[in-house]
């Protein structure tokens, strides 16, 4: 299913295996995150026990029984707020859907778009890392959106490197990629001036 914010074809499960040994990290994250929110533990819950949760590999969306459509309407929403470039808005609600499931590449994409929007490219770059990590790295449209935050830092050494890389996963054969291609070209040339 395509997502009109970043199309992603290849979403990894929780269960694969970069995503898992990441999850207790991004747990330790996620208690500090979620400490600085709110004043005492969400949803009737110590913080021991989502610590503890969080240490063995679940999410908030397991740890909180939250419904798919409960996620899916959060995320509507977000997406508004991003297509009205209510950039701080949305992050919010992106940083939490990030929490909630991290898996999830069309959350770590509307993160990046975010801090894009609000010219904090390194968060950018950081998001989409996390993006191409959740996509095993076989989507290009994450490298395009490295390179660019790269080139708007100034440093086309890192872009050069991330957009090269990004231009080789590109399928000159399909369409949208086609497309895409030439945007990496473009980006590479302004690294090469």
């Amino acid at each position: 299913m395509s997502d009109p914010l970043f199309s992603h074809s290849d979403v990894v499960e929780n269960n694969d295996s970069e995503v898992q040994t990441l999850l207790p990290n991004l747990a330790n994250i996620t208690v500090g995150y979620l400490k600085e929110i709110f004043y005492v533990a969400p949803g009737g819950k110590s913080w021991d026990e989502i610590e503890n949760e969080l240490a063995k590999g679940k999410v908030l969306k397991e740890i909180y029984n939250l419904t798919d459509d409960y996620i899916e309407a959060s995320y509507q929403e977000t997406k508004v707020k991003l297509e009205e470039h209510d950039f701080n808005g949305a992050k919010e609600l992106f940083l939490n859907l990030c929490l909630v499931n991290p898996g999830e590449p069309k959350y770590w994409g509307g993160l990046g778009k975010c801090f894009e929007g609000l010219n904090q490219y390194e968060e950018a770059i950081e998001c989409y890392k996390m993006l191409t990590l959740v996509t095993q790295g076989a989507e290009p449209l994450p490298f395009l959106c490295i390179g660019f935050c790269y080139l708007k830092l100034k440093d086309k050494k890192n872009a050069l490197e991330v957009l090269e890389e990004g231009k080789g996963i590109c399928d000159p054969h399909d369409h949208e990629q086609r497309t895409m291609l030439e945007q990496f070209e473009n980006l590479i040339s302004v690294c090469n001036q």
